[in-house]
């Protein structure tokens, strides 16, 4: 990731305009938690494919928002090579993994861009801080992590289906933003071939 230049009202605008509104809380550019959220963070820049966050240890973790771009998480297992897709991120949503945000446990998943944008991260620590700090905001990412939850327990159930209605689901489930998300993304996640991606692109 390229760092960008600090600028703190910028930095404040997109989190009253974009990551607030989505996390249902109602803060200004000069309220407090913007203020305390803008002086933490850190403005990167990335480009399109890059990892910009590997799986590792929870100290060196950090939580992300994008201001336009997709982003993706997924497994990488080392014993085998294989790979699979986790969760297709939206931007203005908060990324974070929270098995390690609140239990301090490894990160399991890569984060990797889909499309070159700006984003803002800032370090665990920070957001602990933060929440202490801004009851507000401990609800919103509890209600946040909860969501997470049920994402990684309906990815069981999603990954029991027959190949071909995973297919369908995810391609529905994401039909506004498939030309965002290259074709081996889609099978990433979908957990088929490329081979057979294709021959199920074929006949929708």
């Amino acid at each position: 990731m390229k760092r960008l230049a600090d600028d703190p009202i910028l930095k404040r605008q997109l989190l009253s305009r974009y990551l607030w509104p989505r996390m249902g809380l109602s803060c200004g550019p000069d309220a407090s938690l913007t203020v305390d959220m803008a002086r933490l963070s850190h403005r990167y820049e990335v480009v399109r494919g890059e990892h910009f966050e590997l799986a590792g240890p929870y100290e060196t973790g950090q939580a992300f928002v994008f201001e336009h771009a997709l982003s993706h998480s997924y497994y990488h297992y080392a014993d085998t090579g294989d790979e699979q897709g986790v969760c297709i991120y939206r931007p203005h949503e908060l990324i974070f993994q929270h098995d390690s945000l609140h239990y301090r446990e490894d990160r399991l998943a890569s984060l990797q861009a889909l499309e070159p944008g700006g984003l803002l991260a800032i370090p665990y620590p920070a957001l602990w801080q933060l929440m202490d700090r801004h009851p507000t905001l401990q609800t919103a990412v509890e209600t946040l992590t909860l969501q997470n939850k049920r994402q990684v327990n309906e990815l069981g159930r999603f990954l029991g289906m027959p190949a071909e209605m995973r297919f369908q689901k995810f391609r529905e489930m994401h039909r506004t933003l498939l030309h965002r998300i290259p074709h081996r993304v889609q099978a990433l996640h979908i957990n088929v071939s490329k081979r057979q991606f294709n021959r199920f692109l074929t006949k929708e």
